[in-house]
């Protein structure tokens, strides 16, 4: 063997050492993504109430996954399986319309709905007769704030959050359907309602605000754990289904490249392998000149696709349910970034709140806050007033740095 070549061998070699070296010795930083995922187990994934709810509900409950997030298949599981539970935990319940007229469909005849949420939206808390926020304690008037924050349930189990600084909250309770079931300590003495079961016909949907409480970092704790547990043991069906946002058809696909790939040092030695292997053929392949038959590459049709998609929603979409969408979502950016009260909307003041924070002109506020409350007092729009609306909030993003 050549001197050159055992030099090469020994220095990958070398290289191979550090490379483990490192890995070894390196602390792996921890995952704080909010990802409501039953597969992560991340701090706030959902690995661990998914697979205790079988523990949880105990024998003769069969839980199963509901994979599909295409709305005929939710028709068609729903309809098959009427007087049983469906279990949400999600960080935005954002369903169709046409899934919220079968999920009320389902509940009518006798069906269980669960939904942890930090939001909702498409209808569903209309159609119940209810409304959420969200707990400032400045707006409610609060003399102090919990560091750890006491939740309650009905049959006396207590639990402490130190994560939810601002909890949401379901008001417009009035109705005798709707019963609390679960609330938080803002002050002494004084709760307010995240959790409540609503009745309609022969079935009722459980409406939980915070799914944060359902995640590993709190089910390892006791209390916590109690308190997730008592709450899904309100579940009467024989038959629930969970949810699955997160499916694909290939999440269970196991080969050898994909084990490779998932496990840091074993991808660092695949890479560090490849580039050995791409150095020794470029050094010990011969330089050849030959005849390269010219492939014609394959035409791209997503301008195609996208225009076909398009001039679907064109004929059948309706601007004022975006509208209403980009609104939303919109206010929501503002309360996540910057700690705004979106219930002042309408008073002059607020532009200059925006403004403040988020190093946007008070005149680009201002116009943006006005359309946005023209916009809310009325139900139909054209899709110029669509692409208006959606330009003017693009253009505040940017100036924000919010995108």
């Amino acid at each position: 063997m050549r001197n050159s070549s055992k030099i090469g061998l020994l220095l990958f070699g070398l290289t191979l050492l550090v490379i483990a070296v490192i890995d070894v010795t390196r602390q792996e930083p921890i995952d704080w993504r909010r990802s409501f995922n039953q597969r992560d187990k991340i701090p706030y994934g959902l690995y661990v109430v998914h697979e205790e709810l079988p523990n949880i509900l105990g024998e003769g409950v069969q839980v199963k996954d509901l994979t599909s997030t295409v709305f005929p298949d939710i028709r068609d599981t729903l309809k098959a399986r009427p007087n049983n539970s469906l279990v949400y935990v999600v960080d935005y319940f954002d369903e169709s319309p046409q899934v919220v007229d079968e999920l009320l469909s389902f509940v009518d005849k006798g069906g269980e709905v669960f939904i942890s949420a930090n939001q909702f939206y498409n209808g569903l808390l209309d159609s119940l007769g209810i409304r959420m926020d969200y707990y400032y304690p400045k707006e409610f008037g609060a003399i102090f704030d919990f560091e750890d924050r006491p939740f309650f349930l009905h049959n006396g189990i207590t639990a402490y959050y130190k994560d939810l600084e601002y909890p949401g909250l379901f008001y417009r309770l009035d109705s005798a359907e709707v019963r609390i079931i679960g609330s938080y300590e803002v002050e002494k003495n004084r709760e307010l309602p995240n959790f409540i079961e609503v009745k309609r016909n022969k079935g009722r949907f459980l409406l939980h605000l915070e799914p944060l409480m359902f995640t590993n970092f709190y089910m390892l704790q006791e209390d916590n754990y109690n308190y997730a547990a008592s709450a899904l043991k309100l579940l009467q069906g024989k038959d629930v289904r969970w949810y699955d946002d997160y499916y694909t058809s290939d999440s269970f696909a196991r080969t050898p490249l994909r084990v490779l790939l998932t496990n840091d040092g074993l991808r660092q030695a695949w890479y560090v392998l490849l580039f050995a292997l791409i150095l020794f053929l470029l050094f010990r392949s011969k330089r050849e000149s030959r005849a390269v038959e010219v492939v014609q590459p394959e035409p791209n049709l997503s301008k195609e696709f996208a225009k076909t998609i398009a001039s679907l929603y064109y004929e059948t979409g309706s601007p004022g349910n975006l509208v209403n969408k980009k609104i939303e979502y919109f206010l929501y950016d503002l309360r996540s970034h910057y700690q705004l009260d979106t219930l002042k909307i309408e008073e002059e003041e607020f532009a200059q709140q925006v403004a403040m924070r988020s190093g946007v002109p008070v005149s680009d506020c201002e116009q943006l806050l006005g359309l946005i409350r023209a916009y809310r007092r009325r139900e139909t729009f054209t899709d110029s007033e669509l692409l208006l609306l959606n330009e003017t909030i693009e253009e505040f993003k940017n100036k924000a740095n919010m995108l």
